[in-house]
């Protein structure tokens, strides 16, 4: 039996839309700031009554960002998480006195909600323009023990035992810039983006986003929640326990 005239067309445009997933179809990367893959960012804290006015703090922000690149000039974030963990152990005998120390335990999670589009190409050797980001928000806790309990309270403002939340952003919007993509499909940010700003602009805090390419799973970020005050718990217990030994 031959096919009718105006069947051919509705044959041709259901071959035509199965075909057109496949030609749109995007390739997930998934980029890791946390140890042991790459490097991970850099906290920059930029204060103008310093000399020299600018100081670096390495290895203080990891992080895991999922892009999705459709391989025609357009890169989407499928996922975009950045951490600070926040671990201080101190013994200060020598500045207190015995059974001096202060415990500090916490993190401080960023977020991206996906969807946010880049121009560009995540390929070794090119870059993503992502200009301004909206939709960040801000989450996590801060775990402060001391003796005396004073250096909690001055030094961190967080009382003695006590978890304090993080508090919210300050900005919901933030410019990432441009991130390039090296040989090995590594990125990095060409430069950072500031996240905190003091003293009326005097006192600038940025972050320097980088990761290294790890395929299409992404990572856990360590530290994070229950997990991070169990640990302050358990080590404020061992704490407790040396004291009265």
């Amino acid at each position: 039996m031959s096919m009718r005239p105006r069947t051919l067309p509705l044959v041709l445009s259901a071959a035509l839309c199965l075909s057109l997933p496949l030609a749109a179809s995007a390739v997930v990367k998934v980029y890791d700031a946390t140890p042991p893959h790459g490097t991970p960012g850099d906290v920059f804290l930029f204060t103008a009554t310093l000399c020299p006015p600018v100081q670096q703090t390495p290895g203080q922000v990891q992080g895991a960002y999922s892009l999705s690149d459709t391989g025609g000039g357009a890169v989407t974030i499928s996922d975009l998480e950045i951490a600070q963990p926040q671990n201080l152990d101190l013994d200060l005998l020598n500045v207190f006195g015995p059974g001096a120390f202060v415990f500090i335990d916490g993190i401080v999670l960023w977020n991206v909600p996906p969807g946010h589009t880049g121009t560009g190409s995540t390929a070794p050797g090119g870059s993503v323009d992502w200009g301004v980001v909206s939709g960040w928000t801000r989450s996590g806790f801060t775990y402060c023990a001391s003796s005396p309990a004073t250096i909690c309270t001055s030094g961190t403002q967080v009382p003695h035992g006590v978890t304090v939340a993080t508090p919210p952003a300050q900005s919901s919007t933030y410019d990432l810039g441009t991130w390039t993509f090296d040989a090995a499909g590594d990125m990095s940010a060409a430069s950072p983006y500031i996240f905190f700003t003091a003293n009326g602009g005097i006192s600038n805090g940025q972050y320097l986003v980088r990761g290294a390419f790890v395929g299409g799973s992404v990572p856990a970020l360590p530290l994070v929640g229950a997990g991070a005050l169990a640990l302050a718990l358990g080590v404020v217990g061992v704490r407790g326990m040396r004291r009265r030994s």
